[in-house]
C-alpha cells in the first residue's frame, strides 16, 4: 500500500495521502483555512473531521447524541472514524466493523482516531451476531461510489443486530439521499420496523450541500421531545414507523 502527498489541488485543499481503494482512489484532504481533513473516495467525500478527532459534519454529530450514553457501542463504517473517536471520548466502548482494512490505516494516522477502538475487518452482511442483548447502541455509516443501502442493510443483516441490541438500545442508521423524494430511507424503515423497533427520521432540509436522513431505531418508548433537542436546529423530525410485531419465522444467516 503506498502513499504519496503532493500538495494543493487548487480549491484550498492539500492533498496528504493518496491511496488506491476498492471503489476507486482515496486520498486524504486537508483544508489549508481550517485545518479539517476529508476522506475522499472515488471522488466522494466521505469524512470531514476536525483538528483532533470531532465531526466536522452535522449528521455525525446528530449519531453521537443519539448513542451517547451506551457502555457498548457497534459502529458499522469507519470512514475518517470520527464517531468512534467522539464516542470512545464519551466513555463507551467502542468496536467498529469495516470491510475495508485501509480506512482504520487511515482513520488512525491521519484522522486522531485512538488506538483503543476495537476494529473488525468485516462485510456487515457476513458479520456474526454479537452475543444476545450485548450491545447498547449500533450505528451504521456505510457508503460510497455506486453504493445501494437496499444491498448491504438486508433483512437478514438488521435481524442479526436485533438480536445483540440490549434492552432499551437503538440503533442510528445514516443515508445520504439521492433526491429529497428518494424512497430508500422509508424501505430501510420498514425492515427495520419489522424486527420490532420503533423508527424515528430526522431529516437535513432542502439546500443543505449534502442531504442526509439519519433513522433511529429504538427497542424501547421514544420521547418526542428528547429527540427534538438531542438534534437541535436544523433537522425536521417524524415517525416513520411504530413497532411492529416481531416476526418469529426463521431467517437465513
Amino acid at each position: 500500500m503506498d502513499a504519496a502527498a503532493d500538495g494543493d489541488d487548487g480549491q484550498g485543499l492539500h492533498v496528504l495521502a493518496r491511496f488506491a481503494g476498492p471503489r476507486g482512489e482515496i486520498r486524504v484532504l486537508e483544508e489549508a483555512a481550517t485545518g479539517a481533513r476529508l476522506y475522499e473516495e472515488g471522488g466522494v467525500t466521505q469524512s470531514r473531521v476536525l483538528p483532533g478527532g470531532e465531526a466536522g459534519v452535522e449528521y455525525v454529530r446528530l449519531m453521537a447524541e443519539l448513542l451517547t450514553g451506551n457502555d457498548h457501542v457497534l459502529l458499522l463504517g469507519c470512514g475518517g472514524g470520527a464517531l468512534a473517536t467522539m464516542l470512545h471520548r464519551r466513555a463507551a466502548k467502542v468496536t467498529v466493523v469495516e470491510a475495508n482494512p485501509v480506512s482504520f490505516h487511515l482513520a488512525r494516522t491521519f484522522f486522531w482516531m485512538p488506538s483503543g477502538i476495537a476494529c473488525i475487518v468485516a462485510d456487515m452482511r457476513e458479520l456474526a451476531a454479537p452475543p444476545a442483548g450485548s450491545v447498547g447502541g449500533i450505528g451504521i455509516d456505510v457508503g460510497g461510489p455506486q453504493f445501494s443501502y437496499e444491498d448491504v442493510i438486508t433483512p437478514a443483516a438488521i435481524a442479526r443486530l436485533r438480536v445483540a441490541l440490549g434492552k432499551g438500545g437503538r440503533i442510528a442508521v445514516n443515508i445520504s439521499l439521492e433526491a429529497p423524494d428518494d424512497p430508500v430511507p422509508g424501505r430501510i424503515a420498514d425492515r427495520l420496523a419489522a424486527e420490532g423497533l420503533e423508527v424515528w427520521a430526522f431529516t437535513e432540509p432542502p439546500g443543505s450541500e449534502e442531504l442526509n436522513v439519519v433513522l433511529l431505531a429504538a427497542a424501547g418508548r421514544e420521547d418526542p421531545a428528547g429527540l427534538a433537542r438531542a438534534a437541535g436546529a436544523g433537522w425536521s423530525l417524524a415517525r416513520l414507523a411504530a413497532r411492529a410485531r416481531r416476526r418469529r419465522c426463521a431467517r437465513s444467516a
